[in-house]
C-alpha cells in the first residue's frame, strides 16, 4: 500500500476548529478512515433528499433552495427535496412513529439530519445516542447521512467551532457526513462583517444565510464544489454576495477535509 502525504493550507479558523475537535474526540474513538472507493451519491432516478430537524432545516425555503441548486449543478437531473412532519430535536423523533414512516415512505438518496441538542453555552451535555440511532437507521435504508451542525448565534463564534466538534464526535462513533455549515458561516463573517447572515432574532438564517446553507449541503449531497455553481438569477440575492457564500462554502470544506462527504461509509 502507498503512503501519500498531502500538504494543505488551512483556513485559520479551521486550526481552532481542529483544536477544538482534538479535544472532542479524546474520549472517544477516532474518525473512521473512508473506504476506498466513492460512495454513489444518487440513484438512476435522481436526487431525493429529506431533511429532519427543527426551523433551522425550513425556514427561508432552504429545502426549495437546496434543489435549486442541485438541479443547476446537475443539468437534466430530477431532485426532489421534503422536509419530515413537525419541528423537533432529534431525541423527540425517536419514539414519535411519523418521522420514521416519513424515512421509510421513499428511496432517499440522503437524509440530512439537524436538531441535536447541544448547551448553547458549553457548560452542560446532552446525549448524542438519539442522532447516532438516527444514522444508523438512515444507512439501514440504504440512504446517506448527513449531520447539519447549525451556525453559531450572532455574536458567538465559539458557539459554531463547538458545535461542529460535537457533529465530529457523533461522526466518530456512527459513521456520517458532517456538513461544515457553522464553519462556512463564520468563514463568510469574517471576510465581511457587514453580512447579513441572520435574521433579526440572531438566532435563524436570513435569506442570505439559508442560501450559504443550502450550498453547504450541495456540496455535501453532490460531491461536487459549491464554488463552481453559477450565479441563479431566480434566487434573490446579489450576484457578488453569491460568488461570496458560494466561496465560503468551498472554502469550509477545503480547510476541513474530514467533514468532506465524497467518500464511503461504514455500513
Amino acid at each position: 500500500m502507498r503512503t501519500r502525504l498531502f500538504i494543505v493550507l488551512i483556513h485559520p479558523l479551521a486550526r481552532r476548529v481542529l483544536a477544538v475537535i482534538g479535544l472532542v474526540l479524546t474520549a472517544t474513538t477516532a474518525i473512521a478512515q473512508p473506504a476506498e472507493e466513492p460512495l454513489e451519491r444518487a440513484t438512476a432516478a435522481g436526487y431525493r433528499v429529506l431533511l429532519i430537524g427543527n426551523s433551522h432545516s425550513s425556514k427561508n425555503n432552504l429545502p426549495g433552495l437546496l434543489a435549486t441548486l442541485i438541479t443547476e449543478g446537475q443539468a437534466s437531473t430530477d431532485v426532489h427535496t421534503e422536509t419530515a412532519p413537525r419541528w423537533a430535536f432529534l431525541a423527540d423523533r425517536l419514539g414519535d412513529n411519523v418521522t420514521q414512516k416519513k424515512l421509510e415512505s421513499d428511496r432517499w438518496t440522503h437524509v440530512i439530519l439537524q436538531a441535536q441538542k447541544y448547551s448553547t453555552s458549553g457548560r452542560y451535555y446532552y446525549p448524542t445516542d438519539a442522532a447516532e440511532e438516527w444514522i444508523r437507521r438512515v444507512k439501514l435504508r440504504g440512504s446517506v447521512p448527513i449531520l447539519f451542525p447549525e451556525w453559531a448565534r450572532r455574536g458567538n463564534d465559539e458557539e459554531g467551532q463547538r458545535v461542529h466538534a460535537l457533529h465530529m464526535s457523533i461522526a466518530s462513533r456512527e459513521s456520517a457526513c458532517v456538513a461544515p455549515v457553522g464553519i462556512a458561516w463564520q468563514i463568510a463573517l469574517d471576510a465581511d462583517r457587514k453580512l447579513r447572515l441572520h435574521a433579526s432574532d440572531g438566532n435563524h438564517a436570513s435569506r442570505k444565510g439559508a442560501l450559504l446553507t443550502a450550498y453547504v449541503l450541495y456540496q455535501a449531497i453532490t460531491g461536487r464544489r459549491a464554488a463552481a455553481l453559477p450565479t441563479i438569477d431566480t434566487i434573490k440575492v446579489d450576484t457578488e454576495t453569491q460568488a461570496a457564500l458560494r466561496s465560503a462554502a468551498s472554502e469550509a470544506y477545503r480547510s476541513l477535509p474530514d467533514s468532506a462527504c465524497a467518500v464511503s461509509l461504514t455500513r
